[in-house]
């Protein structure tokens, strides 16, 4: 087998998307948990093994340069640097880059060795990992990186004691997914928040012998939807020991769902019911065939839906107070104080946040079809704003008319390193608890109860 062939076979087997699985609780339970359907395996090979195939790319070309010259290093949880890194090394002839996977970004930034030139990836403004960057403001001043080209929210959430320590890479956001036509359409908004999906959802909603056929929507249908609305609600998870919040806020939150819930659709339990029964499919599927009216999908999903499974629908940003709650996963790119070739990060950084290397890597995504399986610039919206709204509507048909606002969004602050474990194994799950009860103690109480007993069972 020739040797780029086995480093993507090998390397194909690390770089795989896989969603993180949701929970399965039993009918009757307080709020059983359904898990959807996964991105076809096709997709997903085909995405895996383009980049793959990249990195080897990659590699090979870092290893055809000058005989002395050592590679500059990039650590990244992002797959798809892979692809970038082979052509910024085509593109010049100074500087080779070369792509190290650490799936755990915090746990090797803080492990003894060599430093990393460059870093790429997520939570990376944690307390832990954030002061081991050099402040980046100086990039500014020698135009290497325009200021001015970025998401403002999303810049200022990289900076920490007024230095730039973190420049944005890449966003999600949530998005409501409906049929054309309907009502959402008719509002003109192009912005939804639960109020103006409760009385559509409600007069959707249709039984039969004392149970639902049909129902319009439930924020409790998708556990990360659950948590990105309580987080718009005021709930502000934040770092903390591990973790933190807003009481109040929480507090706010819990009774508004509990209230949606129990005046849209009667209780949490009739939701939980109708999502066992019929909601088996992708959330586009089950809204095309008419079994609910509003669905949620994060944007890195939507767009990579089937072109002809979404055809006949339409989208609208899920908001709160007209703030879009970007989804945590920010990827940020950042230069240790430690690194060795700080020449040849700062020579990326600019190449990779130049409109002209976006394009190339959009172009590149598509040509090697790792397309199908990522979305955009590292599985999201490109942090420089030209991009997204001039770019990505070239290659994201679907996107004219519907470009996220620039002044717009709402960007979490820091958040613990391992916020993906806490999430899953204790936000999610209480909320589902808590707002399936018709009444409740104080959340915050609750909340911290739960995150003890993780802590403790985790040895931690």
């Amino acid at each position: 087998m020739p040797f780029y062939e086995a480093v993507a076979v090998a390397v194909e087997s690390r770089f795989r998307f896989r969603p993180r699985p949701l929970g399965l609780r039993r009918p009757g339970g307080a709020g059983y948990r359904k898990a959807m359907p996964r991105r076809s395996a096709r997709c997903r090979g085909l995405a895996a093994h383009g980049i793959a195939v990249a990195l080897a790319a990659a590699l090979v070309l870092s290893s055809c340069g000058a005989a002395n010259a050592r590679p500059a290093v990039i650590w990244t949880d992002s797959p798809e640097l892979a692809l970038y890194a082979e052509l910024f090394n085509a593109s010049q002839s100074s500087y080779r880059m070369a792509v190290e996977w650490k799936a755990d970004l915090a746990e090797a930034l803080k492990a003894p060795g060599p430093s990393p030139d460059l870093v790429v990836g997520r939570y990376l403004k944690a307390s832990g990992s954030r002061d081991r960057f050099q402040a980046l403001d100086y990039l500014f001043g020698e135009l290497t990186v325009n200021q001015a080209a970025f998401y403002p929210a999303l810049l200022a959430e990289g900076n920490s004691g007024g230095r730039q320590l973190l420049l944005p890479v890449s966003f999600d956001l949530p998005a409501i997914v409906y049929r054309q036509g309907g009502v959402a359409n008719a509002s003109g908004s192009f912005l939804l928040g639960l109020e103006d999906l409760r009385k559509e959802s409600a007069a959707f909603n249709q039984s039969k012998s004392g149970a639902y056929t049909r129902m319009g929507f439930s924020p409790r249908w998708d556990p990360d939807f659950l948590v990105t609305t309580a987080w718009a609600l005021g709930a502000a998870f934040r770092e903390g020991r591990p973790l933190a919040w807003n009481e109040e806020g929480l507090d706010r939150a819990v009774a508004s769902l509990r209230s949606w819930s129990a005046g849209t659709n009667g209780s949490a339990t009739a939701e939980d019911d109708f999502q066992f029964k019929y909601l088996y499919t992708p959330p586009y599927k089950y809204v095309a065939e008419g079994r609910a009216l509003f669905a949620y999908m994060k944007a890195s999903d939507l767009f990579l839906a089937p072109q002809e499974k979404r055809a006949g629908l339409d989208y609208r940003w899920y908001a709160e107070a007209g703030l879009i709650p970007v989804s945590p996963n920010v990827v940020n790119a950042g230069i240790p104080r430690a690194a060795r070739d700080k020449s040849a990060a700062e020579t990326f950084l600019k190449w990779f946040y130049s409109e002209e290397g976006q394009k190339a890597m959009l172009e590149a995504a598509r040509t090697t079809r790792s397309m199908e399986g990522s979305f955009g610039i590292a599985g999201g919206f490109s942090a420089v704003r030209t991009v997204t709204e001039r770019v990505f509507p070239q290659y994201y048909a679907t996107l004219v008319g519907h470009l996220p606002p620039a002044e717009g969004l709402s960007v979490p602050g820091a958040l613990p390193a391992d916020w993906p474990r806490l999430e899953s194994s204790v936000v999610s799950g209480w909320l589902l608890d808590a707002t399936s009860r018709p009444q409740a103690g104080r959340p915050g109480e609750e909340l911290a109860a739960r995150l003890a007993q993780y802590l403790k069972d985790s040895g931690r």
